[in-house]
């Protein structure tokens, strides 16, 4: 795992005034909507206001697993002129000034090869440009070998997924092949929906967390709000919260600062634990 998203995601977790311990905020960005610009002071913001890790996604044509308002963020993006090489050249320049939050790059099988000539190469590119890690969301972890060795020798995390249908071997395959953390799906569908983190899911949660051991377990796919990273309080030990940030910064439009201010105002209130 690299060193920097462990250490950030333990330093994420917090208390909350009833001693209950919140998991860590990974937010999701995709990377070009509005500009690169303004992706580079989102994640200035994000950091600031104390993310433990962003996914940052690279924008694809064909994004299966992902709801409308993230398409469409993904077709501003592409329409925007955003190239994987431009977004490796965002990273970059992140680092450069002087940000040390972990970038974990979302991106499907696809643009990993057209744009960034392949698995090997494409995480060769990302250690260089200072990246922690790779989801891939269509690549199952039977057939992510070569990443996996690529990430190995680069001191790159990986990521993949436990959803409410895996087996219990499926998901302790799936948290072994994980040296990032464990993504567990709250539900089955596509992002963008709520989740009801009813005590069936929590209950599954826990089981899931048991079967993944030692890996960290991140719960995504509707954790849209404050109260639903307090739901998850001692279920995992990272919320993901996508769908809800693209759209609130697509709705708020305006500069670079102004995106800015949106994402510290979002990632303040989801980790205060409340709606």
């Amino acid at each position: 795992m690299s060193q920097r998203l462990q250490a950030s995601i333990r330093a994420g977790q917090r208390h909350a005034p009833s001693g209950q311990l919140l998991p860590a905020l990974a937010p999701y960005v995709t990377a070009g909507d509005g500009g690169l610009d303004r992706t580079l002071a989102v994640l200035h913001a994000l950091e600031s206001a104390g993310a433990a890790c962003v996914e940052l996604g690279l924008p694809f044509s064909d994004p299966i697993a992902d709801g409308p308002h993230l398409q469409a963020a993904a077709e501003r993006a592409l329409e925007a002129g955003t190239t994987p090489a431009g977004v490796l050249e965002l990273v970059r320049r992140f680092r450069s000034a002087g940000g040390a939050l972990p970038i974990l790059l979302f991106s499907y099988t696809n643009p990993l090869f057209v744009g960034l000539g392949g698995f090997s190469a494409a995480a060769a590119a990302l250690a260089a440009a200072g990246g922690d890690g790779f989801i891939v969301p269509d690549l199952p972890p039977e057939e992510a070998g070569e990443l996996r060795d690529a990430c190995a020798e680069h001191g790159l995390g990986t990521v993949f997924f436990a959803t409410p249908t895996s087996s219990d071997a499926r998901i302790r395959a799936a948290a072994e092949a994980s040296t990032g953390f464990l993504y567990a799906i709250g539900r089955v569908g596509i992002t963008g929906a709520r989740t009801t983190f009813d005590p069936e899911v929590l209950t599954w949660l826990d089981r899931v967390r048991d079967l993944a051991g030692e890996t960290p377990l991140a719960v995504g796919f509707g954790v849209a709000d404050g109260a639903a990273v307090a739901a998850l309080g001692g279920h995992c030990d990272l919320a993901i919260s996508g769908t809800a940030l693209v759209r609130a910064l697509h709705d708020a439009g305006g500069t670079p600062e102004d995106a800015a201010r949106v994402a510290t105002a979002f990632t303040t209130a989801l980790g205060a634990g409340a709606p």
